[in-house]
């Protein structure tokens, strides 16, 4: 864990025409037999790294190792953690201060779970967390003295509070017994969190349903947002504003589709009186950028006349919403839109649909010889709104080589006075687009990631990247495995795989 001293960061520094990534400086660890890394952004407290030790673990106890890197990437402590090896761990979390594990119990008998805290000083708190619904697990955060922790049990949400003063989990009401689905867990900055679902009112229009509570579990608020069939709300975030107000934003779609038209956000003050904005994507001035020019023009081109006629066009995208941000007066919305990608190993003798998701395939229904081949991206979108939800500009970002078998975010955003930086990494390079509202400051541009000694090459196809996060201010990491091969007199290695921080 010494090698943690050597780290690379992505650092914006912003001028007042572009912003250029500089490369300071690289962390690797070699790896062996298997082992696998991950990592926690702390903000301006640095990074948490951790692993399952593999030659200390066994079928009795598992071993942890976590490590504190701070933002000079000097190492702060290393701990090892033990627990049953009945545990397998589900997720991660960084709250103020604190890092967290959560861990569910496989075996048939004990469904507990067990959550592993820590504090900047590397001292380990143990909290198990006694349950006795055998849910599935779909999301976790931690605020305050409490933990919130999201599934579902034959098919309908489940969200239990945990509070770390009593210790003792209490289900949220108001939630179990709706056939709906999660789409959000917001922790708010006034002592509350919000859980939001969508699923069908008793009239079988498809909404959003917002439900805020304490941090004691008690329900403060309960909404449910107002809509038509013609305008069927699929998915929403919540963000928190002043005067306990919130702005809800998400995509809205026709009646019993999972295809998105267009984007929605919904104002609501304290009391829960609400109102509404809906865009659809023909609307939008750039949302088309990131086809071809004469694709785009065509696109354009068949609006304009639609226009001319009086007529509405709509456009069918499956689309990613992530956390609204916050800049000064405005809020940011950015999303990414996708399609799922299938090849064929043969002839079918049913002839499936093309862009039937993976569930729908093989339910007896027809037979096909289609095989899901990932989810490839198209374009992210960056929307900014006012207070009120009224859209003051938008832009895009091409994403043309991206395909991935999980649906994650790629595309993340910093801003620096008025621009914008977009950005994401894949296949070892980082991809860039600065922005300025509608403008566009600096096209697409590539930059390889840099590898920490000259002459280094990393052997194509070996790269797994697992992710791209928000370190503090404009500073950004990424993180994965690869090979690396050097046969200058320089490296300490002339060949191996290594865990990499970028």
């Amino acid at each position: 864990m010494n090698r943690l001293l050597n780290s690379l960061i992505l650092s914006f520094v912003f001028t007042s025409v572009h912003a250029q990534i500089v490369q300071n400086e690289r962390f690797e660890i070699p790896i062996e037999n298997g082992e696998s890394y991950d990592v926690i952004s702390a903000g301006e407290d640095g990074l948490f790294v951790y692993q399952k030790v593999l030659g200390q673990s066994n079928n009795l106890n598992t071993v942890w190792k976590i490590a504190r890197v701070d933002t000079s990437f000097d190492v702060q402590w290393v701990k090892l953690y033990s627990l049953s090896a009945d545990y397998e761990l589900v997720d991660h979390y960084y709250h103020e201060g604190q890092g967290h594990l959560l861990f569910n119990n496989f075996s048939t008998k004990n469904k507990n779970l067990e959550l592993i805290s820590w504090d900047l000083t590397g001292d380990i708190e143990r909290l198990p967390i006694r349950n006795y619904i055998p849910f599935n697990y779909f999301d976790f955060v931690v605020m305050e003295d409490a933990a919130v922790i999201a599934g579902y049990f034959n098919y309908r949400p489940i969200v239990i509070l945990y509070n770390f003063r009593d210790r003792i989990p209490r289900v949220l009401p108001g939630i179990f017994n709706e056939k709906s689905t999660i789409t959000d867990i917001k922790v708010n900055d006034n002592q509350t969190f919000d859980v939001t679902l969508a699923g069908r009112t008793l009239d079988k229009k498809y909404t959003l349903f917002v439900n805020t509570f304490d941090f004691e579990g008690n329900a403060v608020k309960n909404v449910t947002l107002d809509t038509d069939r013609t305008k069927s709300l699929l998915f929403g975030r919540t963000q928190q504003m002043e005067s306990n107000a919130q702005l809800v934003a998400g995509v809205y779609g026709r009646y019993n589709s999972e295809y998105s038209r267009g984007l929605f956000v919904t104002s609501l003050n304290r009391f829960g009186e609400q109102k509404s904005k809906f865009y659809n994507y023909a609307e939008l001035k750039n949302f088309f950028n990131y086809m071809r020019a004469g694709r785009e023009k065509r696109v354009r081109n068949r609006i304009e006349r639609r226009k001319i006629k009086g007529k509405k066009i709509r456009f069918n995208y499956r689309f990613l919403v992530h956390d609204l941000i916050e800049y000064d007066d405005q809020y940011v919305l950015l999303g990414e839109a996708f399609y799922p990608k299938y090849r064929n190993t043969g002839t079918s003798a049913g002839g499936g649909n093309f862009f039937n998701p993976v569930p729908n395939i093989n339910r007896g229904l027809y037979s096909s010889n289609l095989i899901f081949d990932g989810y490839r991206y198209t374009h992210a979108v960056v929307l900014g709104f006012d207070k009120s939800g009224n859209l003051l500009w938008d832009n895009s970002f091409e994403i043309n080589d991206v395909i991935s078998f999980e649906l994650e975010q790629f595309v993340h955003a910093s801003k620096s006075g008025e621009n914008i930086a977009l950005l994401y990494v894949y296949d070892n390079k980082i991809r860039s687009k600065i922005i300025m509202e509608n403008d566009v400051v600096e096209g697409k541009e590539l930059l390889d990631v840099a590898l920490k000694y000259e002459g280094d090459q990393s052997r194509e196809g070996s790269t797994n990247l697992m992710g791209l996060n928000k370190w503090h201010n404009n500073t950004f990491f990424n993180y994965g495995t690869h090979s690396v091969t050097n046969i200058s007199k320089e490296a300490v290695l002339p060949q191996s795989d290594v865990f990499f921080i970028n």
